[in-house]
């Protein structure tokens, strides 16, 4: 990869791996996991990438944050910018005359922390790319499979060690003598060491020679996932990518590379939302990137790129100060009772973290998540679903005068195991569902809440209207928070904040009680539930 930038083996000590030459088990490594009664499943975020044209980010650790592209978003409700991104980079060094797969400080410091994670518990696949080092190693030079496959197995092994999605080949700055047919090998002996659950990708800097060698009856291109071009300085796309295309590589796997230190960010993402091809491939996405990811987003998806708040330049390993615990229901007859509250007057929020395992399949599509139902004339309650609603939506219901409760439903549809922040506000004049911070539905309404009962969490008006999934944070507030507020305050608030009526951490780890983090009494009574209800599956902080 041709960066604007001096490489060079002075510049850092290297850190060298040796790892056993023995084979890495095919495992399809989690991105994230979550609890159940039954079992725990490992989850994979490489689907997600054949919905449409994604962006891949390359991030220079020597010099840049590794946690950065998760922190990038675009749309309503936000969604995450980056499908991929990919540790740059890795050595290919020559220990001895062996391939070696090297690291050095930089590179080892992101593989040991929890950035790898954190960005995967945001739905991106995270990449090693492995480069040469000026030395007499690299990915073209192998003349033998067995000598493929050595190196192969070094590379699943750190792929296995270190809970990545796979490996980006990056055949640059080698000294020994390349040939044609070395870089099938490579990816054919990759792939059978990592499987099929795993990606494999390329940096391509001129090289379509490579792609024309045949192994086993397959070229390059047929093994790899996709294909990063990445001759950044020349704007005549359609001939940096005609070689690939006429070696056999599909659009579908072709990226097209673009360098921030550029300005062809928008004419980049045009040509690739225009072709039908894979990928807007940026490097070198740093804290500083949004105006020019913008170009990007606002092409291909008519969206500005925004910013999360507080996550540029962290550490991508703290969770929301929630703490290390929180509960589990399983959709049946698992619920927490508070004391009778009294909600009356002309402000309200019901906010929290939620999970779900399953939506509610059988009538009334019914999960409640917290509130008060005793009648329509009497009732303030947040839920997904209802009968004549998808039960993936949210639904705040409320009465502010009258018999009927007015109902104000999402827009956004939730997918299941994935955490969102949800709220509900009212202020005397607007209903408002917030998800993940961003305003997604609203409601004129006015008078005054009639809500006086039982405050129930995962039940409500009867025992078929369960959530089956987890919840963690969950607060009641007699006043309506704004926007700001809510964005400012998903992870964790002050437990004397004005206004706040109850809030349930849930981290007490055991017991049959939630305490209510007010002082105010509202503690929560945990029924029909069990101790492994307390888990320690939790939101990443956002």
């Amino acid at each position: 990869m041709r960066k604007l930038m001096t490489m060079g083996v002075a510049l850092l000590a290297v850190f060298t791996i040796f790892y056993a030459c023995k084979k890495a088990n095919t495992q399809n490594e989690a991105a994230s996991t979550f609890s159940t009664k039954k079992d725990l499943k490992a989850l994979t975020n490489a689907s997600a990438l054949n919905s449409g044209p994604f962006v891949t980010a390359y991030v220079e650790v020597n010099s840049n944050n590794f946690v950065n592209p998760g922190c990038y978003t675009y749309g309503t409700p936000a969604k995450q910018l980056f499908g991929i991104s990919v540790i740059f980079a890795a050595n290919i060094n020559s220990v001895n005359g062996v391939p070696t797969l090297s690291f050095n400080p930089q590179v080892q410091d992101v593989l040991n922390s929890g950035k790898v994670a954190y960005l995967q518990s945001l739905g991106i696949n995270v990449l090693l790319d492995v480069l040469g080092n000026h030395q007499n190693a690299g990915w073209g030079c192998f003349t033998t499979y067995a000598q493929a496959d050595a190196f192969a197995v070094q590379c699943a092994n750190a792929v296995q060690q270190y809970g990545l999605d796979g490996i980006d080949i990056d055949d640059e700055y080698s000294t020994c003598t390349a040939n044609d047919g070395s870089l099938v090998l490579a990816a054919a002996a990759l792939r059978a060491r990592l499987g099929t659950t795993k990606l494999i990708t390329m940096a391509a800097f001129n090289q379509a020679n490579y792609f024309n060698s045949v192994y086993n009856g397959q070229k390059l291109g047929d093994i790899l996932d996709y294909v990063f071009e990445q001759t950044y300085f020349s704007t005549n796309y359609a001939t940096r990518l005609q070689p690939y295309i006429n070696a056999g590589v599909p659009k579908a796997k072709l990226g097209l590379g673009t360098d921030l230190g550029n300005s062809d960010q928008t004419a980049v993402a045009n040509y690739v939302k225009n072709n039908g091809l894979a990928s807007v491939m940026v490097y070198n996405v740093a804290n500083n990137s949004q105006t020019k990811l913008s170009s990007v987003s606002n092409s291909l998806y008519s969206s500005a790129t925004a910013v999360k708040p507080n996550c540029i330049d962290g550490n991508g390993t703290t969770p929301p100060a929630n703490g290390n615990t929180s509960l589990l229901f399983d959709g049946t007859n698992e619920y927490l009772n508070s004391n009778s509250f009294n909600l009356a007057g002309t402000g309200l929020t019901l906010e929290g973290w939620i999970r779900s395992n399953a939506f509610k399949s059988a009538s009334p599509y019914i999960s409640t998540i917290m509130g008060i139902e005793v009648s329509d004339a009497n009732v303030a309650l947040l839920r997904l679903g209802d009968a004549s609603l998808a039960n993936n939506k949210l639904q705040f219901v409320l009465n502010t005068g009258g018999t009927t409760a007015k109902k104000l439903n999402s827009a956004t549809t939730l997918s299941a195991n994935t955490w969102y922040h949800v709220a509900a506000t009212y202020d005397g004049a607007t209903m408002k569902i917030y998800i993940n911070g961003v305003l997604d539905a609203s409601l004129s309404a006015t008078g005054t809440i009639s809500a006086s009962g039982t405050f129930q969490i995962s039940r409500s008006y009867d025992a078929n209207r369960g959530f089956n999934g987890l919840f963690d944070e969950l607060r009641v507030w007699k006043t309506a928070l704004t926007q700001t507020q809510i964005q400012n305050n998903k992870c964790t608030v002050a437990t004397n904040s004005t206004g706040l009526e109850a809030y349930w951490k849930f981290n007490e780890a055991s017991g049959t009680t939630a305490a209510d983090a007010t002082g105010k009494g509202h503690t929560a009574t945990l029924t029909n539930m069990e101790s492994t209800d307390w888990s320690t599956t939790l939101p990443t902080c956002q």
